[in-house]
C-alpha cells in the first residue's frame, strides 16, 4: 500500500508541472501582452478603395481584433506575428492620423498611426 501511494504522488506531481512543464507552451501567449511594430500599407489618401491592413508585431492570437480609430475590427490571425484587417470606405472618409492598436487574450498592444492623407 505504502508504494501504491508513493507511485500516486509521484504521478500527480509529474502531472502538475513539476517536471519542468512550461505554461507558455501550453497556454501561448497569455503572459504576454500583443505589441505592434508595423502596419502595411502605413498610408493611403483618403476616399481610397477598401484594402486589406498587415499588422505585424508579436504575440498575437487567434481571436485579436485590430482597433481603427477606437473601432474594433475583426482580424484574420496569419501568425503569432501577423494578423490581417479589412479596411472600408468607411474607415476612410476623413484625413488624418488613425491610431491602430490590438487587444488579444485580454491585453493592449501599443499604438501605431495610420496615416491617412488629404487628396
Amino acid at each position: 500500500m505504502r508504494s501504491a501511494s508513493l507511485l500516486l504522488i509521484i504521478a500527480l506531481t509529474a502531472g502538475c508541472g513539476a517536471s519542468g512543464h512550461d505554461p507558455k507552451a501550453t497556454f501561448g501567449n497569455r503572459f504576454n501582452p500583443p505589441a505592434l511594430t508595423t502596419l502595411d500599407p502605413s498610408t493611403v489618401p483618403e476616399n481610397s478603395t477598401p484594402f486589406v491592413l498587415t499588422v505585424n508585431g508579436n504575440n498575437f492570437t487567434t481571436g485579436a481584433m485590430v482597433f481603427w480609430n477606437r473601432v474594433p475590427h475583426t482580424a484574420r490571425f496569419v501568425s503569432p506575428s501577423q494578423l490581417q484587417v479589412p479596411i472600408t470606405t468607411e474607415d476612410l472618409t476623413i484625413f488624418g492620423l488613425v491610431p491602430v492598436y490590438v487587444q488579444t487574450a485580454g491585453m493592449t498592444s501599443n499604438t501605431v498611426t495610420f496615416n491617412v492623407t488629404a487628396q
